[in-house]
């Protein structure tokens, strides 16, 4: 029998270094265009997993000397090596298991949403890349949906989103990358997340050297009931 207890030892023996498990009730609310139900309506559950940054990646950028190490080791090997191959195999056990799996990795060059820019009117909560895809009809959002990982990671129990929008866990900080896979599977859900690690000292706001954290405007959503 396939459980969340399998799903998370395999994945970490995968190379997973945090696995969190969703129910789908915990989207309600959520934006149409970053809606996972949108990309598979029959199914029950969504898996999220985190891949860490190793500290030592940013060292040399905060020396202002070396940034190959975190360009190289950190974004292109986790997003385009690392975090596929475990998204194939756990998808695999999944499916083996007799469940369907959506892989949905962390890298969208092919997405219809503009997850950079403030939401736009008539975007179901996200601004859509002009002239990039139309709906198959009215009551649908357009390709391709774009999951919005952080707050799957939240929804998933892993951590907590910062106020600079950073998704924070608290083996890793700020420091991981995320990925999912959607699936029919029946999973128990991972306790939503207790205390705040983010505790909004706008020390981030202050660090910032050229400004891009503002003072005084957030962007709020409500998703699993927070």
């Amino acid at each position: 029998m396939l459980t969340s207890e399998k799903i998370k030892n395999y994945a970490k023996s995968e190379g997973a270094d945090l696995v969190g498990i969703a129910s789908y009730d915990r989207f309600d609310g959520a934006p149409k265009q970053m809606d996972p139900r949108y990309i598979f309506p029959g199914g029950k559950s969504i898996i999220v997993l985190g891949f860490r940054h190793f500290r030592g990646v940013f060292r040399g950028i905060e020396e202002g000397t070396f940034w190959t190490s975190y360009c190289s080791m950190g974004y292109a090997s986790i997003n385009f090596i690392q975090q596929p191959l475990v998204l194939w195999n756990v998808a695999k056990m999944i499916e083996d298991a007799g469940y369907e799996a959506v892989p949905v990795p962390n890298n969208h060059p092919w997405g219809g949403t503009n997850v950079s820019n403030p939401p736009g009117q008539n975007s179901g909560g996200s601004p859509r890349r002009p002239g990039f895809s139309l709906p198959v009809s009215p009551e649908r959002p357009y390709p391709n949906v774009f999951i919005h990982m952080r707050i799957a990671a939240f929804a998933a129990g892993l951590g907590d989103i910062g106020y600079n929008k950073m998704f924070l866990s608290p083996q890793f900080g700020p420091r991981q990358r995320l990925a999912a896979i959607i699936t029919e599977a029946p999973l128990e859900p991972a306790p939503m997340p207790g205390e705040r690690i983010c505790d909004q000292c706008k020390s981030c706001v202050r660090a910032c050297t050229v400004g891009a954290i503002p003072q005084d405007r957030t962007v709020k959503i409500s998703v699993a009931g927070r």
